[in-house]
């Protein structure tokens, strides 16, 4: 399953240069549907802002430093993550031996990892494997429990249009959902996730 479930990430082209990256903010977060260009994270599961990173990190790239087909839409985790990493020092060597990043507002991202049915999210190819397991540590994280919250989320969202016309029986079936909402809440809390 894609990382980022039925939503497509892509960014806009035509902007004017701005001088300063963070003024992309509220184009990037639209165009990245709310939610991590890493991880599929979206913004309603974390208590930590969504930051913009540098694909090409500003260290090896400063020329791409307010370029916005540069930069990604990130959740707090995911940034200090790939921090300036790059497999080289050098912009335009995206890989060495397989090491390196996809940048996830393609469609080659899809290629490379993937979400499993359970919510963790893994490596595809050898660079995917190398981005989940090293880069981003994918394995280390709770994702289980932000796939399972963001799912429960969505639900809830559907139940709450539906309460005006609920049975007693459905009620209860909410409520359960609701408890383990604020369980799934309370872990990623504690794990800064």
């Amino acid at each position: 399953m894609r990382i980022h479930g039925d939503k497509v990430i892509k960014r806009r082209s035509g902007l004017e240069q701005r001088s300063d990256y963070h003024e992309y903010l509220p184009e990037l977060r639209e165009d990245f549907k709310c939610m991590c260009g890493y991880c599929g994270k979206t913004e309603r599961v974390t208590k930590n802002a969504f930051e913009i990173d540098h694909f090409v990190p500003k260290k090896y790239a400063r020329f791409r430093e307010n370029d916005y087909s540069n930069l990604v839409y990130s959740c707090y985790v995911c940034n200090r993550k790939k921090s300036s990493k790059w497999p080289s020092e050098d912009a335009e060597i995206q890989f060495i031996e397989e090491r390196g990043f996809i940048d996830p507002a393609t469609d080659e991202y899809d290629e490379h990892i993937e979400r499993k049915p359970d919510g963790m999210i893994c490596g595809k190819t050898k660079t995917g494997k190398y981005m989940a397991e090293e880069a981003f540590q994918f394995h280390l994280r709770p994702m289980k429990e932000v796939w399972q919250l963001m799912q429960l989320i969505e639900k809830k969202e559907k139940l709450r249009e539906k309460m005006k016309v609920l049975m007693p029986d459905e009620i209860q079936d909410y409520i359960e959902m609701d408890e383990l909402l604020e369980v799934l809440q309370g872990i990623l809390f504690q794990s800064k996730e």
